[in-house]
């Protein structure tokens, strides 16, 4: 018969002190403990990944609705920087022309009520350095006239006053005058 050898991983009860027993025993308490450990931040660390997903899908979404706002506006955002450049644009183009507000305010405190402007044009003429108006009137009494001339004649701010016409047609009951007016040089 055959004899038969155990092999046992069991330290020897005779020997505890041994290092192969020390090892055994701080691979049997220590080491189940650093297993169990691992294992539990395995197990955390796949629970809170579903954690992390939801939270993923809801920055996704949150993103995609800013996308859209964003999108959305992008038109009006385009259209107001065009609006924005034509308006410097106008604003830069006055601001190279000459302003003509004092000239028409002479004319309209010359100007009876009961006249009325048809067509008005006043330009600068670099040349001379005057403004000049040309102006079509519609006036329904002489005396209107009478009076709006003396006034444009003794205004301080108007150089000359020249009527080129004046008509009064038949069947109508009022008057067409045409009449320049060249103003002073402001001085600004």
């Amino acid at each position: 018969m055959a004899i038969k050898k155990e092999l046992s991983l069991l330290p020897d009860t005779e020997n505890p002190n041994s290092f192969s027993a020390r090892v055994f025993k701080w691979l049997t308490t220590i080491g189940r403990s650093v297993i169990v450990i691992t294992e539990l931040i395995v197990v955390l660390a796949f629970l809170s990944r579903f954690w992390l997903d939801r939270k993923n899908s809801d920055l996704s979404e949150v993103v995609r609705q800013q996308q859209a706002i964003l999108e959305s506006t992008q038109n009006f955002e385009n259209e107001f920087s065009s609006l924005q450049q034509r308006l410097i644009m106008i604003k830069n183009f006055y601001a190279k022309q000459p302003q003509y507000d004092q000239q028409i305010d002479l004319l309209v405190t010359s100007t009876p009520q009961d006249i009325i402007f048809n067509n008005l044009s006043v330009n600068y003429d670099p040349s001379t350095t005057q403004t000049k108006a040309i102006a079509s009137l519609t006036a329904f009494k002489e005396d209107s006239i009478v009076n709006f001339i003396t006034n444009l004649m003794v205004n301080p701010g108007i150089q000359s006053v020249d009527i080129n016409q004046i008509e009064k047609k038949s069947k109508e009951n009022n008057y067409s005058i045409s009449i320049s007016v060249v103003f002073k040089n402001s001085k600004t």
